[in-house]
């Protein structure tokens, strides 16, 4: 019967391997080099192939960088009981960790972390924001348990739960010509705008309108500095509908059409898990106040 593999040493793999260094290994496992070395030596031999290049800093070979994926996702799990059983034991249901795609993050995020913490106020809460794919990595590999960002390719190991059909809209002065234009305007329409990009529409450029659409004179990842762009005169943006801005920002949303360019954002766990009664009550949290944030904007809900 194979050996099980270690979890010490499978930590110390990763620190090597991202790093690029037995010594960072060692110091971050409090183990001397010469013990790391060992253990990677032991897990070669469980293995039955070299991880590193001979000779080499830490320079993975093919095997390695291979398994690497595989064992990062099984130390994230043993790491994800382990703290679930501890905090079963000791009578708590925390903590709770989430990502949410950046159109979510300064408007709906906060709303929905203030009701939760009125709800749980015992509960510890880690939220970031990140694309869309990168929500959808953190959840897969389990460094955060809920995650909302619109839908990419399906993976077997993860649950995305539909909320909202969000479609584009151009964002503009309230006194801008196309603001005044009654009911959607083209895409085409942006060819004579000085266009302000951002994340989500760079995204959307790449995937789904190609070269139909000149490049942005210029970029703005953070959302209120898009828009204070915006309001200030520097140009015209593309936002959907979730992110579109409030009523008295000065700023108008405008549908666009030829084509109609949407996506599908929902909420997002791993398959297949039992989720802690503190990370099932944020998720069925989030598909609430999602379904909810998506009929005030102007969102259809799926």
């Amino acid at each position: 019967m194979p050996q099980p593999l270690k979890i010490q040493h499978l930590r110390q793999f990763l620190l090597a391997a991202d790093h690029g260094s037995f010594r960072l290994a060692a110091e971050g496992t409090h183990r001397s080099q010469a013990a790391v070395s060992a253990a990677m030596q032991d897990l070669e031999q469980q293995l039955g192939a070299p991880l590193f290049e001979a000779g080499k800093r830490a320079q993975l070979t093919p095997l390695g960088h291979a398994v690497a994926p595989l064992l990062r996702e099984l130390l994230a799990t043993h790491d994800r009981v382990l703290d679930a059983a501890r905090q079963l034991g000791q009578g708590h249901t925390g903590p709770v960790s989430l990502a949410v795609m950046p159109s979510l993050a300064d408007e709906w995020l906060p709303k929905l972390l203030e009701r939760y913490a009125r709800s749980h106020p015992d509960i510890r809460i880690r939220a970031v924001d990140e694309s869309s794919q990168d929500v959808h990595r953190l959840v897969l590999t389990g460094e955060v348990q809920v995650g909302v960002a619109g839908q990419v390719p399906r993976t077997a190991e993860v649950a995305f739960t539909p909320v909202a059909r969000d479609a584009f809209g151009l964002v503009c002065r309230k006194g801008h010509p196309l603001a005044r234009r009654r009911g959607p305007v083209p895409w085409s329409a942006l060819d004579a705008e000085r266009l302000i990009g951002n994340a989500t529409f760079d995204t959307l450029k790449n995937r789904q309108l190609g070269g139909g659409i000149d490049d942005p004179a210029m970029v703005v990842s953070n959302r209120a500095s898009l828009l204070a762009s915006v309001v200030s005169g520097l140009g015209v943006t593309v936002l959907p509908v979730l992110a579109r801005p409030s009523v008295g920002s000065g700023l108008a949303f405008v549908p666009l059409a030829e084509p109609t360019v949407e996506r599908i954002v929902g909420v997002l766990t791993r398959k297949e898990e039992t989720l802690l009664p503190s990370v099932a009550a944020m998720h069925a949290l989030a598909l609430q106040s999602l379904a909810q944030f998506t009929r005030r904007k102007g969102a259809v809900l799926v």
